[in-house]
């Protein structure tokens, strides 16, 4: 270890690094265990329904340009080309976001950048079913703990999700790992968001940028990195920049509580995390009561969400103005109930009989918390009950109301609900038969003696 003039009073970063070495399969329990095999299977699938999406299909192209001739180790999704580390890496991580289907938590969205490194890294290095389940374990618990004790970007804290993932899989040193979390928060982004005024696509590709990176970092401090330790100890180096400073969320229960079951919660639908609830009471008005979008008067919602509800007249020119918008989703919903891409491509996002719906969509008092505290409070439960009221032309009235949406952590999906949304989100880009190998291969990853046949199934 090197020279640092700050005075170091903490061992925080070296217990990471030590959870991180030592933990082992065996000793995680089979709820924690399942539940890392449906949010890979969640991802997997909607990270292959976006492969529909033209800036998907974009960030394709770009991986296969980063690795010229198709002498990659790593499978493209989607596509079956052989791309490099990185590249597969990166496309990965805009594929686990791009449709805003994978999860979400407090901070941000881990799935995007755990599960597509994972499973990449798994491929690269043919490492076991355990192996990539516990790389994925070790992921979600690093990151959890890394968000919550500063708050960055939420694409941010990626960074250490995926750290994580890659040092257990390539089973790095604890004094290696150190030094790459020093990268890692050296390369931390600060704490903006600038999507959320723009509206802009790009977040996506941040997931994929992060994803990307991280491989390269990882190297780097196993090729000598030095003077980089200690970087969430060190006063000055990582947590002085967060507008939220709880270094004590770092080792809280590391090893004990596994957060990604109690503070993650799964998409039900692609969009929005304050979107679900409202698609989910969409889907089941017009599914069981079979009535015509266009015969509709007026949709009541009671509350909405204020930062959520936004019209326009001429339709969405990005998909994540579309995704956050609960009057679109909503009749987006009743128009296609079985959701997919299809919700995000440039004619529906203009339709004009969906703009025409969405307009008709109203709310009747709105949910007043923003920012964080109303995840942690939606995650926590303590939203209040969502109504929507569909009030028909011809005098007709429907009525359904919900807490919260499947997926949360209070109402998870069972397996069977997961391998039915699998096969949903991917029944236009692979057979049927594939998707089937698929679900069994994940379902069954810790029988997998070599996890790089996953992605065989992938494309």
């Amino acid at each position: 270890m090197g020279f640092n003039r700050h005075g170091i009073t903490t061992d925080r970063t070296k217990q990471l690094c030590r959870y991180i070495k030592s933990v082992q399969y065996e000793e995680i329990p089979p709820a924690v265990i399942e539940r890392a095999k449906m949010l890979i299977l969640q991802t997997v699938g909607a990270g292959l329904c976006s492969t529909q999406l033209q800036q998907v299909k974009d960030a394709m192209a770009i991986a296969k340009e980063l690795s010229p001739g198709g002498e990659g180790t790593a499978t493209l999704w989607g596509d079956g080309s052989k791309v490099s580390w990185e590249a597969a890496a990166f496309a990965g991580g805009v594929m686990g976001d791009a449709l805003d289907w994978e999860d979400c938590s407090v901070s941000g969205h881990p799935s995007a950048g755990v599960v597509p490194t994972a499973i990449v890294a798994a491929e690269v290095l043919k490492k076991s079913g355990k192996e990539l389940l516990t790389a994925v374990v070790v992921g979600f618990e690093v990151y959890q703990r890394v968000a919550l004790a500063g708050r960055s970007n939420i694409v941010g804290h990626n960074i250490f999700g995926c750290l994580a993932v890659l040092m257990k899989l390539l089973d790095l040193p604890e004094e290696k790992m150190n030094q790459a979390f020093g990268i890692g928060t050296a390369c931390a982004i600060i704490p903006a968001n600038v999507h959320e005024a723009t509206m802009s696509d790009s977040l996506n590709y941040l997931y994929g940028f992060r994803n990307e990176n991280t491989v390269t970092m990882v190297k780097n401090a196993l090729l000598g990195i030095e003077n980089m330790e200690d970087a969430f100890d060190d006063p000055a180096a990582y947590l002085l920049h967060m507008s939220y400073q709880d270094p004590s969320w770092l080792t809280r229960e590391l090893g004990e509580t596994y957060l990604m079951m109690n503070m993650i919660l799964v998409k039900h639908w692609p969009a929005n995390v304050f979107v679900q609830t409202y698609a989910e009471l969409a889907a089941r008005l017009v599914t069981k009561y079979r009535f015509q979008p266009g015969d509709v008067a007026e949709i009541i919602i009671r509350p909405s969400v204020a930062f959520r509800h936004w019209y326009t007249d001429t339709g969405f020119a990005s998909i994540t103005q579309a995704q956050f918008s609960i009057p679109y989703v909503t009749a987006c919903t009743m128009y296609h109930p079985e959701p997919g891409a299809v919700w995000y491509q440039p004619e529906t996002m203009k339709d004009p009989k969906i703009l025409a719906l969405m307009h008709k969509v109203k709310a009747d008092g709105f949910i007043q918390q923003k920012g964080r505290q109303v995840i942690k409070d939606l995650i926590g439960g303590m939203h209040p009950e969502k109504f929507m009221i569909v009030r028909m032309q011809d005098g007709a009235e429907y009525e359904e109301s919900l807490f919260t949406h499947p997926g949360h952590p209070s109402y998870m999906l069972t397996r069977e609900d997961f391998q039915e949304r699998f096969r949903l989100e991917t029944r236009e880009v692979l057979r049927p038969e594939q998707a089937e190998g698929a679900i069994r291969c994940i379902c069954r990853l810790e029988d997998c003696g070599d996890a790089s046949v996953l992605p065989a199934f992938l494309h």
